[in-house]
């Protein structure tokens, strides 16, 4: 059975709104470690296989703070990095209420 292709993204963090709960970093410990003050610190390189990619967006939805987002790979590259693919599934991209 072959596996349908996701479109590549990474992971973010913004530390100005990290509250180092370390949700983060059970949901996808293989790409979100914790620094000594309890912070998320990312693997920035591209989430390509889907297990990743489930467990990715599973840590950016669980994050209480909404520091995390998974920005596609194409706008990272460009510099554009305003529009978090989960964005349209919080209804908001991180801008004020």
């Amino acid at each position: 059975m072959r596996r349908a292709a996701i479109a590549p993204f990474r992971l973010v963090v913004d530390g100005t709104l990290c509250d180092g709960h370390g949700i983060c970093a059970l949901a996808c410990p293989e790409r979100i470690g914790l620094d000594c003050w309890g912070y998320a610190v990312v693997d920035r390189s591209r989430v390509e296989d889907a297990r990743t990619a489930a467990r990715a967006r599973r840590a950016v939805a669980a994050c209480p703070a909404r520091a995390l987002s998974c920005l596609e790979v194409a706008l990272v590259s460009e510099g554009r990095q305003n529009a978090p693919l989960d964005a349209g599934a919080r209804g908001l991209a991180h801008g004020p209420s």
